[in-house]
């Protein structure tokens, strides 16, 4: 059974769940390492001038591939020629191992990952449910679709801490094991404790990319948020926080409760804020900005929706990229600048139909190839 998966998913041809399958074989054992390294092998060896459509005919060769090794050895080779076809070989061996290796990455960038403090680490489909275990066997968590929940355990008295990293085009769901519920946005990566200890005075987090947080109330154990150079304490309340790496900002809008940002080497730089404002670290000029706004139109995408308001295209561009894992160069200045105001559900909406929605206020020109839009003026 996982000979037939790990076939299909070198040709590239696995489903996402088949793919979570195989990555997780591979990460369970070294024995299952090694021999994924061998299946790898044989398969490179295996398809070059082979006419092997099916896993019928690759199985019929797998079985036959030892006595076919074994021949080559036999043979009488000139001392010359034998140096020729190992070069040559391995020539080509290298070649492909680069090429299934891209195809591997390839396959990565759309699988949500977990990584254990331990380094080992666990993929999973947001279609599926499993268990997740320490490295003692100790059930930690459980999955159930979309959400990953931790057990509480007190009688663990270290911290350690996991990583959780969401692709574009994903969402995802935490519950840590204090009851904070953590909705994770598309292309965000996320670090927190396996388990908060009672020995700590403060429960910690890091955040890149996008998270809507909704923090269990313990008044002795502050929650802190670090957003590269910015930290956001919080007690118990709501709120959505936006660090991507990409953006020269970052944004925390707080829906209930307060919370207090401070820039990490400078604490007395901070800003308090009440419910419905928001606020906005320029990255590189120091300094906060508060406004009031509409909170919801920064947590809508929680529901799979993604509300605007006189924003710019070139800003809507950009988590139109996030939320359909694509790319979009627009070749057209008058467009970028252009606002807009609306809503998209973009569970329910095909890129195609987002972009013509958009040419009815402003016409341009549209291509999309290989996951690329080009944006040309009409």
């Amino acid at each position: 059974m996982i000979q037939e998966l790990v076939f299909k998913y070198l040709q590239n041809e696995a489903s996402e769940e088949e793919v979570v399958q195989v990555l997780n074989w591979i990460e369970k054992s070294e024995e299952n390492k090694l021999a994924f390294i061998e299946l790898k092998k044989m398969w490179l060896f295996i398809t070059p001038n082979s006419d092997a459509k099916n896993l019928f005919d690759w199985n019929q060769l797998k079985n036959q591939f030892p006595t076919q090794r074994r021949k080559f050895y036999s043979r009488k080779w000139g001392y010359v020629a034998s140096i020729a076809v190992i070069l040559a070989s391995l020539s080509y061996f290298f070649t492909k191992t680069n090429s299934t290796d891209t195809k591997i990455n390839d396959n990565l960038e759309n699988v949500i990952v977990l990584e254990k403090s331990s380094g080992s680490k666990e993929y999973i489909s947001d279609k599926t449910n499993k268990i997740i275990k320490d490295e003692a066997g100790n059930v930690i968590a459980k999955q159930n679709d979309k959400e990953l929940v931790y057990y509480k355990n007190e009688a663990i008295k270290t911290t350690v801490y996991n990583t959780i990293k969401v692709p574009f085009s994903k969402t995802f769901k935490i519950t840590l094991s204090d009851g904070t519920v953590v909705h994770l946005n598309a292309g965000t990566t996320f670090t927190y404790p396996e388990q908060f200890v009672a020995s700590e005075n403060s429960r910690n987090v890091v955040l890149k990319g996008e998270a809507f947080f909704e923090v269990s109330k313990d008044k002795s154990k502050p929650f802190i948020v670090e957003a590269n150079e910015v930290s956001i304490e919080v007690l118990g309340t709501t709120f959505n926080v936006s660090n991507y790496q990409e953006d020269d900002f970052i944004n925390c809008v707080l829906t209930e409760g307060s919370v207090r940002l401070s820039e990490k080497i400078n604490p007395e730089n901070s800003v308090l804020l009440e419910p419905n404002t928001k606020a906005t670290w320029q990255k590189g000029k120091k300094f906060f900005t508060k406004k009031s706004v509409k909170t919801t139109n920064y947590s809508s995408w929680t529901g799979g929706e993604l509300i605007f308001d006189k924003e710019t295209f070139s800003s809507i561009a950009k988590k139109i990229e996030r939320y359909y894992n694509i790319k979009i160069n627009n070749n057209y200045p008058f467009l970028a600048s252009q606002e807009f105001t609306g809503t998209i559900k973009i569970k329910e909406t095909a890129v195609e139909n987002i972009l013509e929605l958009f040419k009815l206020d402003t016409p341009f020109n549209y291509t999309i190839e290989n996951g690329i839009i080009e944006i040309t003026k009409p």
